[in-house]
Parts: structure tokens; C-alpha cells; sequence
């Protein structure tokens, strides 16, 4: 028997910007007992603006990464920032070990692929509840040790160094950057020069392709980096 059944609920906030998920998995979670989705979000920035305004704050938060606005990565920082209680479980379609190391140094207490049973997710729920972490085939206890340890690490970035990164996708000159940033052109080359040093990369590509590849932005048309 479930024992979640007889006890209170735990309660969820999802958030995922594709409607026809964001609303299935939590019918799907209530219809299973012991769970309460609380709050329903379309990206990071609407879930922490709910979480705020929630009387009730979420005991879980699940979430995708890539979203429109805030992303994952984003969104898992301030969360910890702002409510460490919380716990966090990613799911996602990206499976990569950078984005699973970049979500461990966030914080988040377990990743779940966005192709496993429904039943795992609840699964997930509970146990990081109990546990405090979820692990999982790509969320491993060996993985977790090696990032917090300092064995696999990604190189700190300052905040100028991460915006200078979010704008380098877009098709601007470092003086066009600079004028957004609001800064001199001469800082943002110093602040090219040391993500070059940092990242082993040597142009303005190959920042973008960085920024990418480890969530620093996600490709959405129309959205400008923030």
C-alpha cells in the first residue's frame, strides 16, 4: 500500500513551457494520491513569481531546462537562493553530463529523463522527500561526489563574464554588447579576454557555441539574452 495515501500531501510546483505536459504530468501525479500539484508555471520567471505570491509554498519543485524566459539553470540557482528548503528534481530531455554537473553545482537534489515512466517520477517525489536526493542512471551518488569534490569541476564565471556570454549569440559587435551591457568597450574586451583564457576557446563563436552547449542561454526566437 502507498503510504502516501494515508498521510499529507506533498506538495508540487511544475514547471515546463509545453501546455499539453505541463497540464498531464500533474493529473497524472493526483490521480497516483499523496500528491498536490500547488502551482502550474510556463517558464522559471512565472514559477518564482507563483512561489512568492503562494500562501503555501512547494515542498518540490520539478522542472524542465530549457524554458522561454528563465531557464533551468537559472531558475534552480535563485530557487536555492531564495527558498533552500525546497527541493528541486529536473526533468529533462537533455542528458548531457554538463548539464547534469551544471544542475548538481545549482543544486538540485535529482535529474530525471523526460522519457521515463511517469510512475518513476512520482517515485522521485516521494524519495526526495525522504532523502533529501533522488538517484537516478544519470544522477549518480559517484557523479554528485566527483562535481562536489572538486574532481570534475566548470570554470567560475563572474556575473559580467555570464552576461557578456548570453549576449554573444546575438549578432552584435563587442561595441553593440558594450552599449547593452552599459559598459565601455574596453571592459568588455577584458572580459572576452578572460572567458578566452577560461574556456580555452579563442573567438566570439566560440563563446556562443560555450554559451550553448552549458545552458549559459537557450535558442528561442525572438527572446533576447538577459
Amino acid at each position: 500500500m502507498d503510504k502516501t495515501k494515508t498521510s499529507e500531501p506533498i506538495y508540487v510546483a511544475f514547471a515546463e513551457d509545453h501546455m499539453t505536459v505541463r497540464e498531464t504530468i500533474p493529473l497524472f501525479l493526483e490521480m497516483q494520491g499523496g500528491i498536490k500539484v500547488i502551482i502550474k508555471a510556463a517558464n522559471g520567471k512565472d514559477l518564482l513569481q507563483k512561489i512568492e505570491r503562494s500562501e503555501i509554498k512547494p515542498q518540490v519543485c520539478l522542472m524542465d531546462i530549457m524554458m522561454p524566459k528563465m531557464n533551468g539553470f537559472e531558475t534552480v540557482s535563485r530557487l536555492r537562493h531564495k527558498w533552500p528548503d525546497i527541493k528541486i528534481l529536473v526533468l529533462s530531455g537533455f542528458l548531457r553530463e554538463e548539464y547534469i554537473i551544471k544542475m548538481i553545482r545549482s543544486g538540485a537534489n535529482g535529474y530525471l529523463s523526460k522519457d521515463c515512466h511517469p510512475k518513476e517520477i512520482k517515485k522521485a517525489i516521494v524519495e526526495v522527500m525522504q532523502n533529501g536526493i533522488y538517484n537516478s542512471e544519470n544522477f549518480t551518488p559517484k557523479l554528485i561526489a566527483a562535481v562536489r569534490d572538486n574532481e570534475i569541476t566548470i570554470p567560475k564565471l563572474t556575473e559580467k563574464e555570464m552576461q557578456l556570454l548570453k549576449w554573444c549569440i546575438e549578432d552584435m559587435t563587442y561595441a553593440e554588447i558594450a552599449q547593452h551591457m552599459q559598459t565601455s568597450q574596453k571592459s568588455i574586451e577584458g572580459y572576452r579576454n578572460k572567458l578566452f583564457h577560461k574556456l580555452g576557446v579563442k573567438t566570439k563563436v566560440g563563446l556562443a557555441m560555450y554559451a550553448v552547449k552549458y545552458g549559459y542561454v537557450t535558442i528561442e526566437p525572438g527572446i533576447k539574452p538577459q
